[in-house]
């Protein structure tokens, strides 16, 4: 019998070589191989930023460092905000409010005596950053100090370290914060959607969070009280977002359904049927009318959001799609999808238009290889990054 063979993100890592087997063209002559994209600042951080993000006005700067979430001003590089009260939970997603001066975040700890996993959404307000949440590191230094007093009277410095206090104080007291919050609504148990969904309405009036697997709850950011929930896929929500006049809101799931709904009442209006596999990420067109779907079956779909007609179904994939974006003007989407393949669709047609593909020489590069946030910019340039699916960033890239 033969033995399988298995290898971990870092192994292939370790020797794989990025190069490309198709690339984009234009009248028959591939793009150019020179740089596609101009550095405009550079940051210097104590710790690795894992997650970052940027403000639609290009103003602002938001990035993960450790527990704490570093806001700059972008046009000076300057560090403007700290936003401190993750200490013990690992920080999942930051968004910025569209237009406005508040920061969307998800943050999760494991809780080991339960052996569940508690992940947090909360709104922060720029200009009223919460003071309570600015001890707690305070707090944990002198738990720490008056404990290693006590216990120093029976236990050697080796015992102490070993015993990693700091650790130890730093997940009882993020703990107590979390219920606090709580108790006092200024956090809601949850996760903010994923798969490049975008969370905030357009408006930025309302926060889109899932409080389960599910379903989709409403959030009035002004308020911070659920206005209503989007309850009936029959399997995990996955990416949800509102429409750009924020007057329904798309929902997938791994129920092989898309669903449309009103922003208003919460009132299911449109179940969109086809995938024969888990849907992943969605994209609405510009002017709302469409909507594309990526699925685990290797098909983009797109329908008429008014009437749920099934318009196009585009293929040309070897597996899941979890990336997408229509061109500002609406006559092109890009997918991105596993085993490294990015294909551009004319949205009229349904044919496609470009193609751009990993070179996938070796035994374990489909595994392993991934296009994800893809993304039109209002200068109709796709910009997208091909990674590993593990979620370490591989190499960028932008074509026209």
């Amino acid at each position: 019998m033969p033995t399988a063979t298995c290898m971990s993100s870092e192994e292939f890592f370790a020797t794989w070589k990025h190069s490309v087997s198709a690339d984009f063209e234009r009248d028959g002559v591939p793009a150019n191989t020179g740089p596609w994209v101009t550095e405009v600042t550079k940051m210097s951080m104590n710790a690795e930023a894992r997650v970052v993000a940027l403000s639609d006005d290009n103003s602002l700067f938001a990035a993960a460092v450790g527990h704490e979430i570093h806001v700059y001003d972008l046009p000076t590089s300057q560090l403007v905000h700290t936003l401190q009260g993750h200490i013990g939970y690992k920080i999942e997603n930051i968004e910025f409010q569209p237009s406005g001066r508040k920061i969307a975040t998800d943050s999760s700890r494991m809780i080991p005596q339960k052996r569940v996993r508690q992940s947090l959404v909360r709104v922060w307000d720029l200009d009223a950053l919460p003071k309570s949440l600015d001890n707690l590191g305070d707090a944990v230094e002198a738990a720490v100090t008056a404990a290693s007093s006590t216990l120093s009277q029976n236990w050697s410095a080796e015992d102490l370290e070993s015993a990693n206090l700091q650790t130890e104080f730093a997940e009882i007291i993020a703990g107590g914060q979390a219920a606090v919050d709580l108790r006092n609504g200024r956090v809601v148990l949850g996760n903010l959607p994923s798969f490049e969904s975008r969370a905030f309405s357009h408006d930025g009036r309302s926060l889109l969070y899932l409080p389960d697997r599910d379903s989709v709850a409403i959030l009035d950011v002004d308020t911070n009280k659920e206005r209503f929930r989007l309850s009936g896929h029959t399997g995990a929500v996955v990416w949800a977002e509102t429409s750009p006049d924020d007057k329904v809101v798309a929902t997938t799931s791994w129920g092989k359904t898309v669903r449309i709904w009103s922003m208003e009442t919460g009132e299911l209006i449109r179940l969109l049927e086809g995938a024969t596999n888990q849907n992943w990420s969605g994209a609405f067109s510009p002017d709302g009318e469409l909507i594309a779907a990526g699925a685990g079956d290797k098909m983009v779909r797109i329908w008429r959001v008014s009437t749920g007609e099934l318009l196009h179904t585009l293929s040309g994939y070897t597996r899941w799609i979890r990336s997408l974006s229509f061109s500002p003007d609406g006559l092109h989407l890009a997918a991105g999808a596993a085993a490294g393949t990015l294909r551009v669709f004319d949205v009229r047609s349904g044919e496609c238009e470009q193609s751009w593909q990993i070179d996938l020489e070796g035994p374990f590069a489909h595994s392993f290889l991934e296009v994800s946030r893809v993304q039109y910019t209002p200068r109709a340039v796709t910009s997208f990054s091909a990674r590993p699916r593990g979620g370490c960033l591989g190499t960028g890239h932008q074509r026209i």
